[in-house]
């Protein structure tokens, strides 16, 4: 009986929490310049900050991406700013 209890119970807050608003992002700089990186033209275009802070904290030349690895860690990273 307390099991079917704390299932019910489970259940009606996970659905409560299904309905609550989620809070709409607020673009900081919406006319902000928009650039693709060469190589990784499928991830679409990303705001210059977002570029310039992945190719800080991948250490590389955002336009000049030569390595594999180069490649991979600016894709992970823009990927997680989106």
């Amino acid at each position: 009986m307390k099991t079917t209890l704390f299932a019910i119970a489970t259940l009606c807050v996970g659905t409560a929490a299904l309905a609550l608003p989620v809070p709409s992002r607020t673009i900081v700089n919406p006319t902000e310049r928009m650039v693709t990186v060469p190589g990784l033209e499928f991830v679409g275009a990303s705001r210059i900050s977002t570029v310039e802070f992945c190719a800080a904290q991948t250490n590389t030349n955002w336009r000049n991406l030569l390595t594999d690895s180069d490649l991979e860690s600016m894709e992970k990273c823009l990927i997680e700013m989106t």
